[in-house]
Order: structure tokens, then C-alpha cells, then sequence
């Protein structure tokens, strides 16, 4: 007797109102902060992208993609992922990586070259699976935790680039 194991549906991914993130961006990566500092520099900006999973009418999977270089740093071309998070029940199926995968589409599809994030250090394995490095040691943020400076460079033939 064969044993198939049934395909998983592909995550629902979509792009939603920046309000929709910031509450699981809070009660994921910052429960005990008041609710601005789920409220990221940026999130406004017309080509700032939001995007969200939902099982059973509620958000599960959460992800944000803005321009924006690194600090000390002018690279027009570089994209900054904030504020991806995933409940806890939910870990562990593709729905951190499907969210991923189209926020770096959508700098890829704008002439993006580099994507960076600060993760957190039990997140850096997620980034290093998806192709993202360390740079540096470990940064720590008060109240928040620590974390790694994390980059991926993207393919010079972009979706958004004539070539």
C-alpha cells in the first residue's frame, strides 16, 4: 500500500491595510509596548507593501516590505522586511515563507537589488533558509531583544528591470 501525503493548499496571501498587520505585528513581536511601537517609519509610503494570511477569518501570517536602505547607507534600490510574524499555531507550515516569498517579489518587480532585516535570533534560521546572511554580530534592542542584521542580494534580471 503507497502512502501519498496530501499537498498543502497554498497560503492565501494578499495584500491588506497597513492596521491590519500592526495588530499581530503587537501581540506577536511586542506585547508589552504600547500600540505605537507597532506603527513602523514608513508603513504609509505608497509602495510600502502589506500582507496577510488569514485561516478561519482571522490573521495569522503577517509581513511588511518598505524602501528603505540601512542605516548609514544609500542604496535607492534597497528593500527593509519588517514585522513578519506568524501565531504560534500556525508555525511551522509555509506561511511565513509564502508571505516572504511575495514581499521579495515585490522588490524585485520595483528594481530591487538588496532586501535586509534586523531578525530575531530565533528567526535568523527562517531568513538563512530563504537565502538571507549575517552581517555582523549580535545588535540588541532594548525591550525588544536580540538580533541579526540579515541580507539577501536579489537577481540582477529582476521582474522589474528591462534587463
Amino acid at each position: 500500500m503507497e502512502v501519498v501525503e496530501a499537498a498543502r493548499p497554498e497560503p492565501d496571501v494578499r495584500p491588506v491595510d497597513v492596521e491590519v498587520v500592526r495588530g499581530l505585528r503587537r501581540r506577536i513581536l511586542r506585547p508589552f509596548q504600547p500600540a505605537a511601537a507597532s506603527a513602523y517609519p514608513g508603513d504609509e509610503a505608497p509602495e510600502a507593501l502589506h500582507l496577510a494570511v488569514r485561516a478561519e477569518g482571522r490573521v495569522v501570517a503577517v509581513g511588511t516590505i518598505l524602501h528603505q536602505a540601512p542605516e548609514g547607507e544609500d542604496d535607492p534600490a534597497a528593500w527593509r522586511i519588517r514585522g513578519m510574524a506568524t501565531v504560534p499555531v500556525a508555525r511551522g507550515g509555509g506561511l511565513g515563507r509564502a508571505v516572504l516569498d511575495r514581499l521579495l517579489e515585490h522588490a524585485e518587480s520595483r528594481d530591487g537589488r538588496l532586501v535586509w532585516c534586523n531578525a530575531r535570533v530565533r528567526a535568523a534560521p527562517f531568513y538563512e533558509r530563504a537565502g538571507f546572511s549575517r552581517r555582523g554580530g549580535l545588535l540588541h534592542f532594548p525591550g525588544i531583544g536580540p538580533h541579526f542584521f540579515m541580507w539577501r542580494d536579489l537577481p540582477r534580471d529582476g521582474l522589474g528591470s528591462e534587463g
